[in-house]
């Protein structure tokens, strides 16, 4: 039982740090000083202590880490809002230009029907001229 009790006090002195201030420079064992034992509660207390703040510290860390962690995914969130109302906009954009290509298509169309009916009328119109505007053969020789 002595042995397992000094294994155990050897592993708290390891978290504790070296024991060169102790008298002896060794592990206090059951026939060590009071003085000594006094010295080694107050490492563990050092110890515990600063255990504590570096927990307090990693605690905080991941404070910020979470904080960050949300903000990003707020980042994340707001990017994928821009992008869904950019490719929305985009489809809107697409589909107005496609709505106004066939309109200037059927406007072409349009306006080639309107000029192949206005080339038949002037054909029409320059017949006519041509028909009833010709000197006959025998009125060009005697005039």
């Amino acid at each position: 039982m002595t042995s397992s009790t000094d294994t155990h006090l050897a592993n708290v002195l390891r978290l504790v740090g070296p024991l060169d201030d102790i008298g002896g420079g060794g592990a206090p064992t059951r026939r060590s000083s009071p003085q000594d034992w006094s010295k080694l509660i107050e490492r563990v207390r050092h110890a515990a202590n600063h255990a504590r703040e570096v927990e307090a510290q990693a605690q905080e860390q991941e404070l910020r880490v979470q904080e960050v962690l949300d903000r990003v995914r707020e980042d994340v969130r707001n990017a994928a809002e821009r992008v869904r109302v950019a490719e929305a906009r985009t489809a809107e954009i697409q589909s107005r230009a496609d709505a106004m290509l066939k309109l200037a298509d059927e406007r072409v169309k349009a306006a080639e029907e309107r000029a192949r009916i206005a080339e038949e009328w002037l054909t029409r119109v320059y017949d006519t001229i041509a028909s009833e505007f010709t000197l006959e053969p025998d009125v060009k020789r005697t005039a």
